[in-house]
């Protein structure tokens, strides 16, 4: 806030847009941003003579903790490895730009 005890944003009508057009133009955009709902529903007991069904099954299952196979391990803690090199380079040129700025 830099020392300033008032509001952080200006409410004047004059120069500016008020905050209460910016939140109407934001709900208007999210109502845009929405699916459509679907245009037609189906009741479950409604005869859909000819048309396919699809059941879907939903579950959960625990897959484990940690790396399946000893490559699956090497080709993470390459990654990782990879990832540190790139940032103690990028470290290192930013330190060399700003000791030639």
């Amino acid at each position: 806030m830099l020392g300033f005890g008032g509001h952080y944003s200006t409410k004047t009508r004059r120069y500016s847009t008020t905050l209460g057009a910016l939140r109407e133009v934001r709900r208007e955009w999210r109502r845009q941003q929405r699916p459509e709902p679907l245009a037609i529903q189906h009741r479950a007991d409604e005869d859909l003579a000819g048309e396919e069904t699809v059941l879907v099954i939903n579950e959960l299952v625990f897959a484990g903790v940690g790396w399946h196979t000893s490559a699956d391990a090497m080709l993470a803690n390459t990654a990782a490895a990879q990832a540190r090199e790139r940032r103690q380079i990028a470290r290192e040129e930013l330190s060399t730009f700003y000791e030639n700025s």
